[in-house]
Order: C-alpha cells, then structure tokens, then sequence
C-alpha cells in the first residue's frame, strides 16, 4: 500500500540540521521544506499549509520562533497544525509555556534525541495510527 505524501516545514536557522532533517526526511515520501529566518517561514506558510512544522526556538533574525507562532495560531488554516519544537534550550519554564500555548506539541532538546528517535515522534503525528 502506497503511504500518503506528507509535507513538513522545517525552521532553524543553522543551515546544516536543516539540510541533515531534508535529507532523513526526503527518504519517507515527503515534500519538505526549509526556512532560515522566520520571514522565510511565513513567506514558505503563506504558500502551503504542512502537516507538521519542526521548529527551532533559537532564530535570531526578526521576530523569532515567537513571531512564528503568532503568525499560525492567527491563521484559521494553520493553527491547528502541530509544531515540534526542537531547541538547545532545556528551560522548564519556557516548555510549560509553549506547550500551554495551543501550537507546540512537543518540546525536544537537540542534544537528547537522535534522528531515529525523531523519526518516530514526527511518523507518530504524520501517522498517527501506524507504528513503525
């Protein structure tokens, strides 16, 4: 049975995770796209609606990740689409607060989680009633 394409957006502003997370995950029959900055992101949103977005919360250049999030939850069209927040950050705080905010389903520290472990967490939003 053929699997359904999915798309994903991934947003960090370091080019290689972008390149590396392009590379996994262009191999399970998914459209993926990067952005660098969050105009970028929002440029890339205003154009598709992904079924999942990876995002890092350290992007620098104008608005941030907050901008970001901002920008998908005033969007009828996108706020429901989960965000995987990938981050170096290991801040209670800040998790508590962006898991209470509706967008962000997961907070994953970069240094904790392998790819594989990744694959697994984002397949489990794609394709919620498959295991792989």
């Amino acid at each position: 049975m053929p699997h359904p394409h999915h798309t994903i957006l991934v947003i960090d502003d370091d080019k290689l995770i972008l390149n590396t997370l392009k590379k996994q995950f262009e191999t399970w029959h998914t459209d993926i796209f990067g952005a660098s900055t969050p105009q970028e992101a929002k440029d890339l949103l205003a154009r598709l609606v992904p079924d999942l977005i990876i995002l890092d919360l350290l992007l620098t250049r104008d608005d941030g990740s907050t901008g970001i999030l901002d920008f998908l939850q005033s969007d009828v069209n996108l706020k429901n689409v989960p965000v995987l927040a990938l981050t170096n950050l290991d801040k209670p705080e800040l998790k508590e607060m962006l898991l209470g905010q509706g967008s962000v389903k997961e907070y994953l520290i970069k240094g904790n989680l392998s790819l594989d472990e990744l694959h697994k967490k984002v397949w489990g939003y794609l394709e919620p009633e498959k295991d792989v």
